[in-house]
């Protein structure tokens, strides 16, 4: 049997994103780019594994079309099925990753090399930086994070079946919630119902916090049997050909009670005041500020991150935050630009009592954001 070649994007779709990188590259005098991560990898020649332990990298040189794959020879079935790239060079279990790479840049013209010193290890980075010896070596960061923070038409579509797939298990999660059941059969059920209706691998969680735990940031569910009057706390994504969609949702067995209640308004206020006013040329401390303005009556007594927005699009593990940079937060004054896409997480916790935690996920636009999914950003009462 052959491996099919099943890139998640076309030729037009990742010649968009090459010629993006060699413009960054050009303004920044940049003539090789060398990029270590998955994500990045992925958002370059389409490269899509498992395997985030082994070596492998992108490379890029202003004089040529499409970039470089190097990879372990192991991986190479991966690359057939989900590369686009042609030109993928392998390394064996017994060479040297660096050595390999640095062959590779051998004869390659220009001597300032961008390197993405952030997702390699500091032995290899080391080692990397020793064999470039004569080169002027800058931080790649920005080269490639740049273009992904605005995403295209093609990711927006995967991001918004992401989408259907998270409201399929919020919706799954909410109806198995009830007096005396385990937090864990609440998360199966999730994970149940997403992977039916047609999810790829999760790239983290559900995250299900029921009780104490939905007041103690980054708990999930560990056997917890959920009683009347506790919240429970879902943040949940389906994935579609990596690309997520985050949801936060927070149902109560039971009546809530007033503080709740309280907390809750405040919760949806800021979220309609950041999707109403996240718009392209709007800057990120300004939309920041009016959800902030929303929270304060109750944030006294309670915890809060202050983000009002993370980037969100591929999800690997064990996140599905995009490193890229760029916050919505009060001390962010960098501008928003049409298609970037965001998750709001607005998660008021009262400490190891209970969290009301509701988001969206979003996509700027010129009059303002456009939310993906379409689950109702409300307490739910079972």
């Amino acid at each position: 049997m052959t491996i099919p070649r099943q890139p998640a994007f076309g030729l037009a779709e990742f010649r968009r994103r090459w010629e993006g990188v060699r413009g960054e590259m050009e303004e920044a005098g940049v003539d090789i780019l060398v990029t270590f991560g998955p994500h990045n990898v992925f958002y370059l020649t389409g490269m899509d594994s498992e395997n985030l332990f082994d070596y492998q990298c992108a490379i890029v040189s202003a004089d040529r079309d499409a970039p470089v794959l190097v990879i372990f020879e192991f991986e190479l079935a991966r690359a057939e099925n989900s590369a686009l790239v042609d030109d993928i060079r392998s390394y064996g279990p017994f060479d040297d990753p660096i050595a390999f790479t640095l062959a590779q840049l051998t004869g390659l013209p220009g001597r300032r090399i961008a390197l993405d010193r952030n997702t390699l290890a500091v032995a290899r980075y080391g080692s990397l930086t020793a064999g470039l010896a004569g080169y002027e070596l800058l931080d790649a960061f920005g080269l490639v994070e740049g273009g992904r923070l605005v995403k295209s038409e093609a990711e927006l579509e995967l991001m918004e079946r992401a989408a259907a797939l998270t409201d399929i298990g919020v919706g799954a999660a909410t109806a198995a919630i009830a007096d005396g059941v385990e937090d864990r059969t609440v998360a199966a059920a999730a994970v149940d119902a997403m992977y039916r209706a047609g999810s790829d691998t999760l790239c983290w969680g559900p995250i299900v916090a029921a009780g104490y735990r939905a007041g103690a940031a980054h708990s999930t569910f560990n056997g917890h049997r959920i009683g009347l009057g506790e919240t429970v706390f879902l943040e949940i994504t389906g994935e579609a050909s990596r690309y997520v969609s985050p949801l936060m949702r927070t149902v109560v067995a039971g009546e809530p009670s007033p503080e709740m209640l309280r907390v809750e308004a405040a919760v949806t206020s800021a979220l309609y005041e950041i999707r109403t006013n996240a718009k392209a040329g709007a800057s990120a401390c300004s939309v920041a500020a009016l959800g902030l303005t929303a929270l304060e009556p109750v944030l006294e007594g309670r915890i809060f991150h202050h983000y009002f927005g993370y980037p969100v699009g591929i999800g690997y593990p064990p996140s599905w935050i995009e490193a890229l940079g760029f916050f919505i937060r009060t001390d962010n004054d960098r501008p928003l630009e049409r298609g970037m896409t965001f998750h709001l997480p607005m998660s008021i916790r009262k400490y190891g009592e209970y969290g009301v935690n509701l988001s969206h996920t979003l996509v700027v636009e010129d009059g303002g954001a456009r939310v993906l999914g379409s689950s109702p950003a409300a307490l739910a009462v079972v």
